[in-house]
């Protein structure tokens, strides 16, 4: 993409004078698990902003499964010089430079993790400098955004009855949907253990199952005419993120909606899952692209007339950055609230947010809300 010239008023609200980098990390003495990972420790790679004027921005890249290192590397020598001395206004000219960037790098998600936490960072900062909360900046319709209550791993002697006492837990703290893993048992196994959850918290109560991509078509195909006995509301990423084959096959021939993908990134991608006929378009803003694209996005799927459920299971910027844009976006149905992954809540003074019940109620405070100090943060070892 050429040059753009600046704005007359390119300076008036400050430029950008520097991007840093941190990773955080949590160790757990109680291993847990999913159907792909187990977890003694979550990592998580933040990005910080500062404007000349002092003012900072936040951001957070995906970075689940591998090392931080790249995420790291492709923020500070390939994206951070294009924003530097820029106006922190230029949102969506950065975000396109940055994305025209990764067509010959051919550096995949990867990239858009790093981008994504670049324009989340952006956004932040822009909604400081203009004394505005972020979903207020997006035309948000609502501050109060529905969030349902993520949990159901696997763990040592975890029985069903176990998991099932858990997920009411999550029920009688006022939460009105749940959601749990499936896919690390053989499928009749899996399948008592969402019989277990749904008798505890009763008919009243949504319930979504996430496979995350263990199953065959065919296997999944078995699991969701398994689970239309139990009123599952989505039975989330079925198959591996490449089997577009078998989702379609999923889509047309299921007994219970799909919801998919957290892992996407790029609109090519997420095109290819609305063909397919996925119910639900799943998204995260820390790995999409950012707020911008997570915009893009909801606009998609709600041409094609469907709802959008934001993935959030990693730190307090990735829930807040999510919850925003899913306070401007009038098709997103849910945002996730993981009882587990809750990293950097206990770093701040005050949430920005007060759950109330199945909701989340978003603080009136500029930017994301998220009153972070930076240097103070639990950096990896």
């Amino acid at each position: 993409m050429p040059p753009v010239a600046p704005f007359p008023d390119e300076g008036r609200h400050g430029t950008v004078s520097a991007v840093r980098t941190r990773v955080v990390v949590r160790r757990s003495e109680r291993p847990a698990w999913n159907p792909r990972t187990l977890w003694n420790e979550k990592r998580v790679v933040l990005v910080e902003l500062l404007l000349d004027s002092g003012l900072r921005g936040i951001g957070e890249a995906y970075c689940d499964g591998g090392t931080t290192d790249a995420v790291v590397a492709i923020i500070e020598r390939d994206l951070a010089p294009r924003v530097i001395g820029r106006c922190p206004l230029s949102i969506r000219q950065l975000w396109h430079e940055w994305v025209e960037g990764t067509v010959v790098a051919c550096r995949g998600g990867t990239a858009f993790a790093a981008i994504s936490a670049l324009d989340t960072a952006l956004w932040d900062l822009a909604g400081r400098v203009l004394n505005l909360p972020v979903y207020r900046l997006l035309g948000g319709a609502r501050h109060r955004v529905p969030v349902y209550a993520s949990g159901g791993l696997y763990g040592p002697d975890k029985s069903p009855d176990d998991l099932a006492a858990e997920m009411l837990g999550y029920v009688r703290q006022g939460f009105t949907a749940v959601k749990m893993k499936i896919g690390g048992l053989p499928i009749a196994q899996d399948v008592d253990r969402v019989r277990a959850v749904r008798e505890a918290i009763g008919p009243g109560v949504r319930l979504m199952v996430d496979a995350l991509y263990t199953y065959t078509a065919h296997e999944a195909l078995r699991m969701s005419r398994q689970l239309e006995r139990f009123d599952i509301h989505f039975l989330e990423a079925p198959v591996l993120p490449g089997d577009l084959e078998g989702l379609r096959q999923l889509c047309a021939r299921g007994a219970v909606p799909i919801a998919g993908n957290e892992f996407a990134y790029g609109m090519d991608q997420f095109r290819e899952l609305v063909l397919a006929g996925v119910h639900v378009v799943h998204a995260d803003v820390i790995l999409c692209g950012g707020i911008s694209a997570a915009l893009r996005v909801a606009d998609l799927a709600d041409a094609f007339h469907r709802s959008v459920s934001f993935h959030a299971a990693s730190s307090l910027v990735c829930l807040v950055a999510n919850a925003h844009v899913a306070a401007a976006t009038a098709n997103a149905e849910s945002v996730e609230y993981h009882m587990v992954h809750q990293l950097l809540f206990d770093e701040v003074a005050a949430l920005p947010f007060e759950r109330v019940g199945g909701e989340l109620v978003l603080a009136d405070r500029p930017g994301l809300g998220v009153d972070l100090d930076f240097d103070a943060t639990p950096a990896a070892g």
